[in-house]
């Protein structure tokens, strides 16, 4: 009964993944989705049967029996129409009216001839009554519906795919014939399992799921797979797989002649088997440190990206750059536009000697921006179905360098710039591999990208002017970009001044959705250039790590691996990560080393340090540990002020330190104003106090809590 209700489980799961594949018909056809809903119909009749037949009801039993079978005829049939869509999307009225004739015919053998299951000596027999010659309705049946056409199915997506041009159609087509093949395979081999053990004969069905899951995965996939990669897997898992578990056997073996009672044998098998799993992976996790298969470069280029050095000049950093993406990646050429002023990306390097020009608000580039994508490769072009609204565009960008493929590079909504790679010299095409690596390391192509486009300016950096005036042009661009938090709930300002003009006080607001906003304030070490530098680059990896994960902590975690990697060493961000959530009043947090938090409560009237000790961004590879999120519930007239370490570490002309209780006794005077008011107190108090000009940057961020009532009844 245990096995029946898995079975039962495995019908309402292929039922549930037709239901998710129909509303979402932008990336399953509707054929896949019938088919898909055969399949659950089939399943299901097929233990209902052998649920009634257990309970002693054999003509229902015997009437789903022969439902299930029509249901798995059908199944068969609309895996060949399916297979012939693929990949043009093709329909064949032809295929169709042959596909109900033949489901006819197969309704016609099992309802025409006595089709039954029974048990003789605990072993389950199907029978049915001769139809032709000696062929019972039951072996034509399953000769025609379980060896026939699949054969032929299979047969005819291999010689499809042996006749493409298209490498990535190619494998779909052969990626879905091994689907099938595995599928078949599953059911074939419990099937006759079930002769010697009755109890397998309800999991029959679950090569209908790996069939289904095997072929959707199958269809989805947009990239080339790196047959050295798959190789190297195999190999790694395989091999060890064997090995360990031969192991296991052996101590198993040994230690089943030692230990008499069954508890404490069940336990010590549990231990061995957990312990060679733990082993397995950490030596298979050294293999992929030092065995290096095929066309792994992910290392190599990661390092020779990171060793650039940007005081060499700008042609030597593209000179590096294009060595290196021509050694590792193996693309035959390379061009490097990066906007300008007039809204056009211009080439700057072209290992070709071209020289394009290609418009910012050009329709796909505003496509990707709006679809947080970056790294694009042809073969998606072709193949993915979110992209074919502007195929003919990306198309047009990627013949402009000949190329297979390029990566974007944007600051928030604005690009950067774009590196166009041209198709790979052993005329491969780019895998998912390659799709990985440029997409692990597109930080650090940013870096290339934005220098190129700033710090490699001498109109720019020639003169301590031009640096102010770029430092502007910065603080202009963050400034635009903040999703300010306007909402009827809460008053939030804030307030920044450089030292030098040119400063690393960092501070963002994004907004995820009506009611919740995350917020980031802090200060990047350094001075000057190089802090504003480092500033702007991370507030533009911190949007695009924002599109990949929505888990808060892994957030924090990515920007801190993103500041020891990739910025200069020995940067370091002081500052706190926040979500504010205006349905449930609450704000989360993570303290990362800002070293002022004030919350002044109106119910207790009175400012309390709240941030605790909180882990710098930067010094240590692993912060997750460190890392403790903290949640305030907001309370009408409650008010939380953030201040960067300039604030209180500022000091006067005795050597005094401005302090962390002038900023609680500021914050109690002036709790009755709006947030901007206080801001603006605090630093015309600073200003008063040190009498002079500030040596460091100051931030302050000030929520001001209004109500807590439904948002709905505020509008």
């Amino acid at each position: 009964m245990g096995l029946l209700v898995f079975s039962y489980c495995l019908a309402a799961f292929l039922f549930a993944l037709s239901y998710y594949l129909d509303s979402r018909a932008e990336k399953a056809s509707t054929v896949f989705t019938s088919l898909t809903m055969m399949s659950a119909f089939s399943t299901l009749l097929l233990v209902l049967s052998m649920h009634l037949r257990a309970t002693g009801n054999t003509t229902i039993s015997n009437l789903s029996l022969r439902l299930a079978l029509v249901c798995v005829a059908t199944v068969v049939l609309t895996v060949l129409r399916y297979t012939y869509s693929i990949p043009y999307n093709s329909k064949s009225a032809i295929l169709t009216v042959f596909n109900w004739l033949l489901i006819i015919f197969s309704a016609f053998l099992v309802f025409s001839s006595k089709v039954t299951i029974s048990f003789e000596d605990s072993i389950f027999v199907l029978s049915s009554e001769l139809v032709v010659g000696t062929l019972s309705g039951l072996a034509l049946y399953s000769y025609v519906f379980l060896i026939g056409i699949p054969g032929f199915t299979v047969f005819g997506l291999i010689m499809r795919a042996l006749s493409m041009k298209s490498r990535i159609y190619r494998q779909r087509l052969l990626l879905v014939a091994l689907s099938i093949i595995a599928g078949f395979l599953v059911s074939f081999a419990l099937f006759e399992l079930s002769g010697k053990y009755t109890w397998i004969l309800t999991l029959v069905p679950f090569g209908l799921a790996v069939l289904l899951v095997s072929i959707y995965q199958a269809v989805l996939v947009t990239t080339l797979l790196d047959r050295a990669q798959l190789f190297s897997i195999l190999i790694r898992v395989a091999v060890l797989s064997v090995v360990v578990s031969a192991l296991v056997g052996l101590a198993v073996a040994l230690l089943s002649d030692l230990i008499s009672v069954p508890l404490v044998a069940a336990g010590v098998f549990v231990v061995l088997v957990v312990a060679a799993l733990y082993f397995r992976d950490a030596i298979e996790e050294r293999l992929k440190r030092h065995v290096r298969i095929g066309s792994e470069y992910e290392k190599e280029l990661e390092q020779g990206l990171d060793s650039l050095d940007f005081n060499s000049g700008k042609d030597e950093v593209i000179a590096k750059t294009v060595d290196l993406l021509d050694k590792y990646v193996e693309c035959s050429s390379v061009d490097i536009l990066v906007s300008d002023d007039k809204g056009k990306l211009l080439t700057v390097y072209s290992s070709t000697g071209a020289h394009n020009s290609i418009p910012v608000d050009d329709k796909a580039i505003e496509f990707l921006l709006n679809h947080n994508e970056t790294i694009i490769l042809k073969t998606q072009v072709i193949t993915k179905h979110t992209l074919a609204e502007v195929k003919a565009e990306l198309l047009s960008i990627l013949d402009i360098g000949k190329s297979d493929a390029f990566i974007m590079l944007r600051e928030g909504r604005r690009v950067v710039g774009i590196i166009l790679l041209g198709s790979k010299k052993r005329g491969s095409d780019y895998t998912d591999y390659d799709f990985f690596v440029l997409s692990k390391l597109y930080s650090n192509f940013f870096v290339v990208m934005y220098y190129l486009k700033n710090i490699a300016n001498e109109s720019i950096v020639m003169t301590v002017d031009r640096e102010i005036e770029f430092s502007g042009q910065i603080i202009s661009s963050i400034q635009e970009n903040i999703d300010r938090i306007e909402h009827p709930k809460v008053d939030v300002d804030f307030l920044t001044q450089s030292a030098r003009k040119l400063g690393g006080d960092f501070i963002d607001f994004i907004k995820l959705s009506e009611d919740r906003y995350l917020y980031v304030m802090g200060d990047v070490s350094g001075k000057g250039l190089n802090a504003s530098m480092s500033m702007v680059i991370l507030k533009s990896v911190l949007r695009t790590f924002l599109s990949e994960t929505s888990d808060f902590k892994q957030l924090v975690i990515k920007v801190n691996l993103f500041i020891k990697n990739n910025l200069p060493k020995g940067t370091f961000f002081a500052g706190v990560f926040g979500i504010i959530d205006f349905k449930t009043n609450v704000m989360y947090y993570f303290n990362c080393g800002v070293p002022v938090m004030f919350l002044y409560t109106a119910a207790y009237n009175n400012a309390i340090e709240i941030q605790g000790d909180g882990k710098v961004l930067g010094f240590v590879r692993d912060i997750g540990k460190y890392l403790k999120v903290k949640k305030i519930v907001m309370n009408p007239q409650d008010i939380l002020l953030m201040t960067t370490d300039g604030l209180v570490d500022s000091t006067n002309l005795r050597g005094e330190r401005f302090g962390k209780d002038r900023v609680q006794r500021m914050l109690m005077d002036n709790r009755t104003y709006p947030s901007s008011r206080i801001a603006k107190f605090l630093s015309d108090s600073l200003s008063e106090f040190v009498s002079r000009e500030l040596e460091d940057d100051i931030t302050v961020l000030v929520f001001k809590y209004l109500s807590k009532e439904p948002t709905e009844k505020l509008g």
